[in-house]
Formats: structure tokens, C-alpha cells, sequence
């Protein structure tokens, strides 16, 4: 019997050496990883990520969109807070341009200028989204909703401002600048 016990034992022993090697890890060291000048994996097949929106490759993909929140006083109140702390330092407080970024890189429009007026929803949305000719993207950390607030906020810029007919010529460089 004390035979047959130590036979088990030596048998569990010899069978359990291969699973204990050190040939697999669980620290992250010794990971599957991708290194910075590497893609990343493709997606899955059929995957859906977290959170996703429908995919535009431009804001030209955007102009057929409706707004799809109402200008209520809630939403100009949201649009207009993040339109002083989002576009007021490129288009400026009221949304005329000459903001203080328009020193350093050109001037951003006037959204009461016509052209703007004739856009879209949808385009606005598309532009704050996805960026335009001389805009950077100004979607990180907003919301889609939030996107559509600004949209309203625009809106009602251009509600509450004449009408601008010609762009405004930019500003003279001061005397003496550009000359050695």
C-alpha cells in the first residue's frame, strides 16, 4: 500500500513537471505588445467599439445632418459656455474673429459672414467635428451633443449679428515689421 502511495506520488510528480516550467508569464513584461513604429491590430471582424458614432471621413461627409437638438435655453446656455472656452481664442468673444490666436496664424472668420450663414447644420457640426481648411479638429473631449450645442450657439450668433457681405481685409503688419 505505502508502495502504491509513493508510485501515485512520483507519477503526480513526473506529470506535473511539465506544467510548472517557466516558459509562460503573468507579469506584463513578457506580453504580446506593439511597438510605437508597429500598426495596431485590426479590428475584429463585425466589432462595434464602445461609444461609436457613425464614422465621416470629412465634414463634406456631414452636410445632409440634422440638427437634432432644439436651440432651447439649455443648449444655447452649453454651446455658448463652450464657445468661449473652445472657438472664442480663434473667432474671438462674440464670434466676429480676431481672437488673440489670430496673431500668431490667420485670422478665423467672422460667422456672421454670408458663406458661413449658408452652411449647414450639419457642415458646422461637421467642421467643429472633423476641422476645416486652417481649423484643427475640435471634437476631443466633447460629445456629440455638445458638438450640436456649439452648433446652435453659432446659429444664434448669427441671428443676433448683421449680416457680414465681405470678409473683413486682414490687419496691416505693424511699420517696421519684416525689415532687417
Amino acid at each position: 500500500m505505502r508502495s502504491a502511495r509513493a508510485l501515485g506520488l512520483v507519477a503526480a510528480v513526473a506529470l506535473a513537471a511539465p506544467a510548472c516550467r517557466n516558459d509562460w508569464r503573468t507579469d506584463m513584461w513578457y506580453q504580446p505588445s506593439i511597438r510605437p513604429e508597429q500598426a495596431p491590430r485590426p479590428e475584429p471582424e463585425r466589432s462595434v467599439p464602445l461609444g461609436a458614432e457613425p464614422r465621416y471621413e470629412s465634414r463634406d461627409d456631414t452636410e445632409d445632418l440634422k440638427d437634432p437638438f432644439p436651440a432651447t435655453a439649455r443648449s444655447l446656455e452649453r454651446g455658448h459656455a463652450l464657445f468661449l472656452a473652445r472657438c472664442a481664442p480663434c473667432h474671438g468673444k462674440e464670434g466676429r474673429g480676431g481672437g488673440p490666436v489670430s496673431r500668431f496664424f490667420p485670422p478665423a472668420p467672422d460667422l456672421a459672414y454670408v458663406k458661413v450663414r449658408e452652411r449647414t447644420d450639419g457642415f458646422i457640426w461637421g467642421t467643429v467635428s472633423y476641422g476645416g481648411k486652417a481649423m484643427p479638429p475640435a471634437r476631443e473631449g466633447l460629445t456629440a451633443e455638445d458638438r450640436w450645442n456649439l452648433v446652435n450657439w453659432v446659429r444664434e450668433i448669427q441671428r443676433t449679428s448683421p449680416v457680414v457681405t465681405v470678409p473683413p481685409l486682414p490687419p496691416e503688419p505693424p511699420a517696421g515689421a519684416g525689415k532687417p
